[in-house]
């Protein structure tokens, strides 16, 4: 659609399109590649001279959700575009309940009437299902499919066809349709001017003045109550300038609300009027090797200038920045401007340290705005660099990649010994894979995470350790006798809940080896035995040995405490744990009975359901951490991605024998390679 807003404004020559390459929106090497949008991109549009309408393109793909969160926040007002032969789909849904919560104006268009299998009618049934009667259409289409050749306005010109030709009398046999969608629309709008509301309430719906059905639609979208619905065909450009016109006409100005933040010197509530001095927000950061960052910031108040040195104020820090330039954006094409007025949308780059959701402002009026919310990464993959010696360079450029795209989370795990990158889904992970191939020239691997497991004991032993070795000279002795057993009063908190004690009588062991059998218990204990992962929750107290004058040693000493501690181990009846985690999973009801089925099946234990309103519950359960792989590609499969989790630690529990089982044979065989 706003391939085609370009070309009618004179900005390009040609109508772009992703299909065939020539999208101007899509420019990014991966986008071109897939066809299909993977970041938001800045359409200028300016419109009969007087007008200019700063449009965000984002991704409708699920995975680039942090895109639309970002726009969002930078938006007026929002048009959730909706397929003629699709209709409504999840992410028209979610692109609603963002924008309602965000309380912004919203509208919705309805494009690719001239697609096979387009029906605005049953389109236009499921958006008043979804989202109330207060979507109205303010034009209806002329034709469908290969016949679609225009649309009728509902508020003017409601007897003309208007398409990139002169107005034609709309054909008769739609007469019917006509009226009543104008009388639908009339309904919902009359509301919001007096006069109308009589005029209409007296029958009088043959005079209404255009002007009053306008100023009330304006005022309905304005204050959110209204929502229209526009239709039209990019590929064919039927509809695009008359929607524009609307656009113009009924969408709120920048200057129609003031803005609201905090004061950084004494963290109260300040109102900011666009006439005041300039402020502004990072909602889009672009991330080039050479360029460095490229900064998308909404004008909040204020002019802003392309030469001037502002305050930055960020989620933790301030300091100053000083600009070297704005431009504003069409896809690729930049086009520099001196000065941003407030509304406006422009890009700056080099700066040092800002970041998306930082706010600009003028150091004499400074202002800190609300920092834009975006959604938990909930897929949890392994990463590592392909050719080994270049991890901190794959890590180096997901961090970089992290002022990009904040969905992207990169954590080590010091137990696992992995580092662990999180993003919104697998399409998600795949493309940053290949934008870091691409820009930093390295490539990343992803895999299954591992679990850290835990071993513990169940049975009290008492076990002999002896280390000897006579090698010329010096030799090496230490000999110690350990009782070794579940320590019933354990606290993870500290040393993973184990104790080390000692109750030496007669000097059987000297006073000074005792750190040395203390060093060697936790060192062992740390490394594992049944399967190389920590052991915990265990009580160790020497209580016997033997020394020599000579060949005892701390290292003989560590060593013979080793021996005892692994043979003892062994012997204990030793256990695997798991880790549980409880999962939060908020889904629509009627797909509740799918994801307990889906919890139980990966020897889950639902706690409990707790309903959240809007059709949507909350279900609490417990699940072992090793059967959460992917469990986020699973539940979008599910849900058609209506839902999410959240995960936090809850507990180690004892793994099933044959799991444990299999995980100890693995650990054999690696050891033995």
């Amino acid at each position: 659609m706003l391939e085609a807003a370009l070309f009618n404004s004179g900005a390009t020559t040609r109508l772009g399109n992703v299909d065939n390459g020539t999208s101007v929106l899509d420019f990014e090497p991966e986008e071109t590649k897939r066809k299909m949008s993977i970041s938001a991109s800045l359409a200028a549009v300016e419109w009969k001279k007087n007008f200019k309408i700063n449009a965000i393109d984002v991704p409708g793909f699920p995975d680039f959700v942090a895109e639309m969160h970002g726009a969002m926040a930078a938006a007026d007002a929002v048009v959730i575009v909706v397929s003629a032969s699709a209709g409504v789909e999840v992410e028209t849904e979610k692109a609603w309940a963002l924008a309602e919560k965000l309380n912004l104006p919203r509208a919705f268009f309805v494009t690719k009437m001239d697609r096979e299998h387009a029906d605005f009618e049953k389109v236009l049934n499921q958006l008043r299902d979804k989202f109330g009667n207060s979507v109205v259409p303010v034009q209806i289409p002329v034709g469908k499919e290969d016949s679609f050749k225009g649309v009728i306005d509902l508020v003017k010109a409601f007897s003309k066809v208007a398409n990139d030709d002169e107005p034609i009398d709309a054909p008769a046999d739609l007469a019917d349709e006509v009226e009543t969608e104008r009388l639908s629309m009339l309904d919902i709008v009359a509301e919001f001017n007096d006069e109308l509301m009589m005029k209409y309430l007296e029958g009088e719906v043959d005079d209404l003045d255009e002007n009053e059905i306008s100023d009330a639609l304006a005022t309905g979208i304005r204050d959110a109550k209204v929502f229209p619905v526009f239709v039209g065909s990019a590929l064919k450009n039927i509809g695009i300038k008359k929607f524009l016109n609307s656009i113009v006409e009924f969408f709120p100005a920048p200057d129609s609300k003031d803005y609201s933040g905090i004061n950084p010197k004494n963290d109260e509530l300040v109102e900011r009027k666009v006439t005041e001095p300039f402020s502004g927000q990072i909602f889009k950061t672009l991330v080039d090797p050479f360029v460095g960052r490229m900064s998308y910031v909404r004008v909040i108040s204020g002019d802003m200038k392309g030469d001037a040195t502002y305050q930055l104020i960020g989620a933790n820090d301030e300091g100053q920045e000083r600009l070297s330039g704005l431009f504003t954006m069409q896809g690729k094409k930049q086009i520099p401007v001196d000065v941003a007025h407030a509304g406006d949308i422009v890009v700056t780059s080099k700066l040092a340290n800002a970041k998306t959701g930082d706010t600009l402002c003028d150091k004499a009026a400074p202002i800190k705005y609300e920092r834009i919310q975006y959604p938990e990464p909930m897929l949890a993959m392994a990463v590592t660099s392909e050719k080994k010696g270049e991890e901190d360079k794959v890590f180096g450029a997901i961090t970089r990649q992290q002022d990009e795209d904040p969905t992207i989370m990169l954590v080590k795990n010091a137990e696992t010994k992995q580092t662990i990158l999180r993003g919104i889904g697998e399409v998600h992970l795949d493309i940053l894979s290949d934008k870091i191939q691409r820009k930093f020239g390295v490539k990343m691997v992803l895999g299954e995470p591992r679990v850290a497991y835990r071993e513990t004991i169940r049975k009290n032993v008492e076990v002999q350790g002896k280390h000897k070795k006579q090698s010329g000279g010096h030799g090496q002795y230490g000999d110690v006798w350990l009782k070794i057993g579940p320590n019933k009063e354990a606290n993870p908190e500290v040393n993973n809940g184990n104790v080390w004690t000692e109750s030496i009588f007669g000097g059987s062991v000297p006073r000074q080896y005792f750190p040395a059998v203390e060093k060697g218990t936790q060192e062992t204990l740390a490394e594992g035995v049944i399967a190389g992962y920590p052991v915990v929750n265990v009580s160790v107290n020497l209580f016997d040995g033997s020394y020599h004058a000579v060949d005892s040693s701390e290292a003989a000493f560590k060593m013979a405490t080793s021996i005892a501690i692994k043979k003892g181990i062994l012997s204990a009846d030793p256990i695997l744990l798991e880790p549980i985690d409880e999962i939060t999973v908020l889904t629509p009801e009627n797909y509740m009975g799918d994801i307990i089925g889906k919890l139980n099946s990966k020897r889950g234990k639902i706690l409990g359901m707790d309903p959240k309103g809007k059709g949507m519950t909350e279900v609490k359960a417990l699940i072992p951490s090793s059967e959460l792989y992917k469990y986020a590609t699973d539940l979008r499969s599910q849900t058609q991605g209506r839902a999410s989790y959240s995960l936090k630690f809850s507990h180690y529990d004892p793994m099933p024998d044959k799991l444990a089982e299999k995980i100890i044979e693995e650990h054999k065989a690696a050891q033995e390679k």
